[in-house]
């Protein structure tokens, strides 16, 4: 549970968000302290917010200060690289379909403006 506080707080995820990546991502389940793989929800989101409230805004904030205090100057990156390669682009290339369809629906608009109609060639 107090993984998934960790996760939640970093990712700045919803409870339902973090315990449903926690099923899906290794490195999550990796960081919670699972030795395997383990499919399937571990809990119930209702049980991590029981369990905060169980603990507290004195113990939230204890397991906060405890993490820091154990990973102290390693927690701190002095840099971030951040690698963008597999992020989509909304980018289109013009191909010669794409500007062929460009034109005839160009050539219809002003066809339809000029009044001429337009013959079927099929």
């Amino acid at each position: 549970m107090v993984g998934l506080l960790l996760l939640k707080q970093l990712e700045n995820l919803s409870d339902e968000r973090v315990v449903c990546s926690l099923s899906a991502t290794l490195i999550y389940q990796y960081f919670c302290g699972y030795s395997n793989y383990m499919p399937g929800m571990p809990c119930n989101a209702t049980e991590l917010v029981h369990f905060r409230k169980c603990i507290g805004v004195k113990g939230f904030n204890l397991i906060f200060k405890m993490s820091v205090a154990l990973h102290g100057k390693q927690a701190q990156e002095s840099s971030v690289l951040i690698d963008t390669t597999v992020q989509e682009k909304n980018i289109t290339y013009p191909t010669d379909a794409k500007l062929a369809i460009k034109i005839i629906n160009r050539l219809n608009k002003l066809a339809k403006r000029h009044g001429i109609k337009a013959q079927n060639l099929g």
